[in-house]
């Protein structure tokens, strides 16, 4: 990522991430939405709630959407973090894979997509805002 002071770019991923969750969250029961582009979202609220912490802890990072990538970087910065970031990377095929692949994709749980991004922005938003 282009330097940037770390807070403020920790503000803005976050702010991404929670505008992810929240459409996630409004869309949650609507069929007519497809799996993919809920994935999608999820994705990214977690790999935007990851990067927020990384900046935050001015840990510099690349672009992109590899959550597993991520999480070994937060992992190394010996902040202590919520269960679920151990499996978060589940939401990973979400990214690219199952957006743009005409291969069928498996029906996503969206209630445990959504419960995993909630999980991830609450911790992320405890320290980055506090």
């Amino acid at each position: 990522m282009p330097p940037r002071d770390g807070r403020d770019l920790a503000r803005a991923l976050l702010e991404r991430a929670r505008g992810d969750e929240a459409l996630v969250r409004k869309v949650l029961g609507d069929a007519t939405i497809p799996d993919a582009i809920v994935g999608f979202h999820a994705q990214q609220a977690v790999e935007k709630a990851l990067k927020a912490v990384l900046a935050a802890h001015a840990i510099r990072f690349p672009r992109t959407h590899d959550l597993g990538f991520l999480i070994s970087l937060v992992e190394a910065t010996g902040v202590p973090a919520p269960p679920g970031l151990a499996t978060a990377d589940v939401l990973q095929p979400w990214a690219v894979e199952f957006r743009y692949e005409t291969a069928s994709e498996p029906s996503l749980d969206r209630r445990g997509a959504l419960q995993l991004v909630e999980e991830i922005t609450t911790w992320a938003t405890k320290l980055v805002i506090g």
